[in-house]
């Protein structure tokens, strides 16, 4: 019998049934007392049908007091995509604020190479949301990365997957996309609580792939939908590549060298806590995942 998604209807004020259990009460409290202080500095609207998603190091409880409060604010007003840097607490602030047009555009079209729909493939936490809201963060995660996914299976000839293969699957799509996600993804891989993560990463990821169409489930397991010609996947990459760099360099002051910045940062993170063997070891987990075996996968070194 194949695994069935957990589609539970409970509702919290963080985000169930996702990443909300690893946020500790206090960085909950924390974040929301942030929202209310940074309302006026983006605009908030009294019942504008806003939301906020919360990723990064306060989800996990791994912040440090040099650790930004990372932030997207999406909302319903007709305005460009924009960054406000602040402060609250002590801690600094990095605020994305955009439209629920451009969110979704940014899953299903790529419009900025999943600059967005990249930030919920990783734990996160929503904010004021509604029943709808968290299903359209679900999906836009999925309707990003679920074409690239597909491809991964495809380069093993795989047809049916485990939700461990799409978790998988999805992580390998984005060293596909960004060889230097890998020290970032790296950051969850070495914490204590990697193996219930991944866990709720099989959860969550699949749920995300189903809900977008790209990932059918049936008795025998998990099907993606449709592949990509190796000729579309070579455009659609180089599509989400080029749209990613593009808005990153405008939304960090026109910074021309935005992609080495990038680049610099994620391979000092290895290079300055000696991980370059627990980054192989990371890739060979990510491999051994993304094989099929019948009854399913599991967390397993």
């Amino acid at each position: 019998m194949a695994e069935t998604l957990n589609r539970s209807n409970s509702r919290n004020e963080r985000n169930e049934p996702m990443y909300g259990t690893f946020m500790s009460q206090e960085n909950s409290d924390f974040v929301a007392r942030a929202l209310t202080y940074l309302a006026g500095e983006v605009g908030v609207r009294e019942n504008d049908e806003s939301f906020w998603v919360c990723y990064g190091s306060f989800v996990l409880n791994q912040q440090t007091p040099e650790s930004d409060l990372d932030l997207l604010y999406i909302h319903n007003q007709q305005l460009p995509v924009r960054r406000f840097q602040s402060s609250f607490e002590g801690y600094p602030v990095t605020v994305y604020s955009l439209s629920r047009n451009n969110f979704v555009s940014d899953g299903e079209q790529k419009l900025f190479g999943g600059y967005f729909g990249g930030k919920v493939l990783n734990p996160y936490v929503t904010f004021l949301t509604s029943r709808e809201d968290q299903n359209l963060v679900t999906r836009v995660g999925g309707a990003f990365i679920g074409p690239f996914a597909a491809a991964m299976a495809k380069r093993q000839g795989r047809e049916i997957a485990t939700q461990a293969n799409l978790v998988a699957d999805s992580v390998l799509a984005r060293f596909h996309l960004c060889p230097w996600y890998r020290s970032y993804f790296l950051r969850y891989y070495i914490a204590p609580i990697f193996p219930q993560l991944w866990e709720r990463m099989e959860e969550v990821i699949p749920l995300s792939l189903v809900e977008a169409g790209v990932v059918v489930q049936d008795n025998n397991g998990f099907h993606y939908s449709h592949f990509l010609s190796d000729e579309e996947l070579h455009e659609e990459t180089i599509r989400a590549v080029t749209h990613f760099w593009a808005l990153g360099s405008c939304l960090h002051g026109s910074m021309p060298d935005f992609p080495a910045y990038y680049i610099q940062k994620a391979e000092q993170f290895i290079r300055d806590d000696n991980l370059e063997s627990r980054c192989k070891e990371m890739l060979q987990f990510l491999r051994k995942q993304s094989i099929y075996q019948n009854g399913g996968g599991s967390y397993a070194t």
